[in-house]
């Protein structure tokens, strides 16, 4: 057995967890018996900040990144993050698979929602209100463009200017994505315009798309030769609660937030009770098919089953479920033993037909199981002990050292690059900021550091909460915000997150 293993296998029988108290207020034997839990060689909150800074941040603060107007981010940029013309693409975009180059020409709102989230992100760990600015523009662009006042919904994509397609057509994942946005700028700002605007979607999705027979969100609603409206899928109900719903349900004002708390359970019932396969550790990704219950299926991956034990996980903590977080927790500590590989300490991505770990590396997916195992470890150590190596092959493998961002994935025995298109309808700066975030708060949490982040609400005495973590706000400091009148730069500092 390699090192590394024997520190894992040792960890996992030292570590039954920490009780909260000690947790939001260790003394010292305890914060001691923390420290000597997790590896020394987990990266620092301060790795995380260079690694945005350094390897994340110049693909998107440049010209080509922002769009014509700004705020009108583009789909499609190069991997040299320029500016591209479709009729003559670039080789990595012309050698692209067919489902990427099937969709030249569209410029999809989704992409743009998350673009808005990396400037949010940014703003969020460095202050810069350049980065602010940024994000602005981008929920500007979606709320004077992107939003049909008409019915509530918000367009998908648009294509010669024109937006698509039909309302009812928009898959309920798309609308969740429109959300993204907005609702970290909101979670930055409070800015109650763009809440009017979260609330009429949200209004949309929950009215329009759920279907009262399955107690579950539609993909679409529109009938079409294709039977999409019968379609059951997992992140319609999934993506509600990452893109939005969890960011934003704690901070809302009291009666609201009672609402927005029993659409996470109803949300969470549906996707353990139609969704999740107990004995397996594992997420459907679809289930209108009884063939795509199968491993290899659709949609089921590491990736998925990791978000949708992290959500759960998460929604049992904030609701004080109980029985919820205990079984998140359960299946996430399986899911990443299953995904784990401890010959090259990398996360696989998948399980095959036979029931095999895919080796092969996804962005996505590869940053959805680290952050599930850093959530883990704030109160599990244990769980914090594959993480010295999986983060190492990001930082060294899946970033692009010459013209930054990461790579879609890694395969081949070697775990070589894919040096295909670094961002296009599916990929952007969405998974980059958030695995960044993620690592930066839990690391600081378990190295025993405070977190600091920074806000942009009206009211200096706003309350403030650390993503999607609870934690001890522990000071805050407040001055004038350029370009924001009104707003103020608030600087806060928490420690004790779980």
């Amino acid at each position: 057995m390699s090192k590394p293993l024997v520190l894992f296998a040792s960890l996992l029988l030292l570590a039954p967890g920490l009780p909260a108290r000690a947790q939001l207020a260790p003394g010292p034997r305890a914060q001691a018996q923390v420290l000597a839990q997790v590896p020394a060689e987990l990266p620092t909150g301060e790795r995380w900040l260079r690694h945005f800074r350094e390897d994340l941040l110049p693909f998107w603060n440049i010209p080509d990144a922002w769009g014509s107007p700004r705020g009108d981010f583009p789909t499609f940029r190069g991997n040299d993050g320029k500016a591209v013309d479709l009729a003559k693409p670039p080789a990595e975009l012309a050698d692209a698979p067919g489902w990427i180059r099937a969709e030249f020409g569209r410029e999809y709102v989704r992409m743009k929602s998350r673009q808005t989230y990396f400037y949010g992100v940014a703003y969020h760990l460095t202050g810069d209100p350049k980065m602010l600015e940024l994000a602005r523009d981008g929920v500007t662009f979606i709320r004077s463009k992107a939003l049909d006042p008409a019915t509530g919904s918000a367009v998908s994509w648009f294509e010669k200017g024109e937006p698509k397609p039909e309302v009812l057509a928009r898959t309920s994942q798309d609308l969740a994505y429109a959300e993204l946005g907005m609702a970290m700028y909101w979670y930055l700002t409070r800015d109650e315009a763009v809440l009017a605007d979260i609330r009429r979607l949200k209004a949309h999705i929950f009215t329009q798309y759920w279907n009262p027979d399955w107690q579950a969100l539609r993909w679409v609603v529109k009938e079409d030769a294709d039977k999409s409206q019968l379609r059951q899928e997992l992140v319609a109900q999934l993506d509600q609660v990452n893109a939005y719903l969890l960011l934003m349900t704690p901070l809302l004002p009291a009666k609201e937030r009672q609402a927005w708390t029993a659409d996470l359970k109803r949300l969470a019932e549906v996707m353990v009770k139609d969704y999740h396969e107990a004995d397996r550790h594992l997420f459907w990704g679809t289930i209108h098919d009884p063939a795509q219950k199968r491993l290899g299926s659709r949609h089921t991956d590491f990736g998925h089953t990791a978000k949708a034990y992290w959500m759960l996980e998460r929604i049992g903590r904030l609701t004080g479920d109980r029985a919820l977080a205990d079984l998140a927790t359960t299946g996430a500590k399986a899911v990443l033993k299953q995904a784990y590989l401890p010959d090259s300490g990398t996360w696989g991505s998948r399980l095959g037909r036979d029931g095999s770990v895919d080796p092969g590396k996804e962005w996505w997916i590869y940053a959805e199981l680290d952050q599930l195992a850093e959530t883990l470890a704030l109160r599990d150590p244990a769980q914090a002990a594959p993480l010295p190596r999986t983060t190492a092959f990001w930082f060294t493998r899946m970033v692009d050292p010459l013209n930054h961002e990461v790579w879609g994935g890694a395969g081949g025995p070697d775990f070589e690059p894919w040096e295909g298109p670094k961002i296009h309808q599916w990929k952007s700066g969405y998974h980059s900021a958030e695995h960044a975030l993620v690592g930066y708060l839990t690391a600081q949490a378990l190295h025993h550091q405070p977190a600091v982040l920074y806000f942009a609400p009206k009211d200096p005495k706003a309350v403030l909460r650390p993503y999607v973590f609870d934690g001890r706000l522990a000071k805050r400091t407040s001055r004038s915000l350029p370009g924001f009148p009104g707003h103020r730069r608030v600087e806060a500092t928490f420690i004790g997150l779980k």
